[in-house]
Formats: C-alpha cells, sequence, structure tokens
C-alpha cells in the first residue's frame, strides 16, 4: 500500500504492492510520537531530567476520501488481514519523503456518500520499526 502526497494539488491515493488502486484521500493527518523516560532523581533539585532517546516511538496515521474497491472493508472485518506492510509518501521541502513498515488498521468507516461513491475514514498505527526516507 502506498500514500502518495504529490506536491502540487491534492490528490493522494491508496494503493497495494499490486498497484491495485485502493482508495483517493482527501484529507490526511500524521502524527510521530515518541513517549519520554523519566530520569529525575533527588540530585535534580526538583527538576524533570528526560532521558533523550524516547522509550517508545509510534507512528498514526489518518485518512478519510473516496472508496475504489472493497479491500479497506475486507480488511477491517477480517481480522487476519488488519496488518499491512505500508509505505506513506509525500512531499518534503519540496521532494518525496517517506514512512515505510507494518502498519494495523484500528479503525474504519464509511461516513456517506459523495456524488455516488462511498466516503470513507481510517486510522492507521505503526506496529515496530518504521524507516523514514528523505525525498531526494
Amino acid at each position: 500500500m502506498a500514500f502518495i502526497l504529490p506536491t502540487r494539488g491534492r490528490l493522494i491515493q491508496v494503493e497495494r504492492p499490486t498497484g491495485t488502486l485502493v482508495a483517493g484521500v482527501r484529507t490526511k493527518s500524521i502524527s510521530v510520537n515518541g513517549e519520554p523516560i523519566d530520569i529525575t532523581n533527588d540530585d535534580d533539585l526538583g527538576w524533570r531530567k528526560l532521558l533523550d532517546q524516547p522509550g517508545e516511538v509510534s507512528v498514526e496515521i489518518s485518512v478519510s476520501g473516496i472508496l475504489k474497491n472493497e479491500t479497506l472493508i475486507t480488511e477491517a472485518v477480517n481480522t487476519s488481514d488488519r496488518m499491512q506492510a505500508t509505505s506513506f509518501e509525500w512531499p518534503a521541502s519540496g521532494a518525496a519523503g517517506s514512512l515505510a513498515g507494518d502498519f494495523f488498521l484500528t479503525a474504519f468507516s464509511i461516513t456517506g456518500e459523495y456524488q455516488g461513491s462511498a466516503t470513507f475514514e481510517a486510522t492507521f498505527v505503526s506496529s515496530g520499526a518504521i524507516t523514514f526516507s528523505a525525498g531526494a
């Protein structure tokens, strides 16, 4: 699956590695979270001190748009298909960048129709190490 955010316009496509178009995305949100580790002790005179490395890192991506086929619905109701190797690509400072790894489909809903097509919302969270590649 790839989420492609071009440098111009708002088009984003959700695709499988086979090239099957799953959904056209209109809105998206990407959050990279790092949980701090508190290492404060009595010698810090009451000031909190954090380890410079996070204890847990996670990525959450929420999208909504137009469904192109039943792929995401199938994954949502089939408990064995919710984890997928996924890459999310978008422009960063004028050049494409990407996040890649295993992502779990945590939420999926069909919100209605838009000009005869079903609209959806979906949220994906990372599982394991995620790789970031800066664009060229």
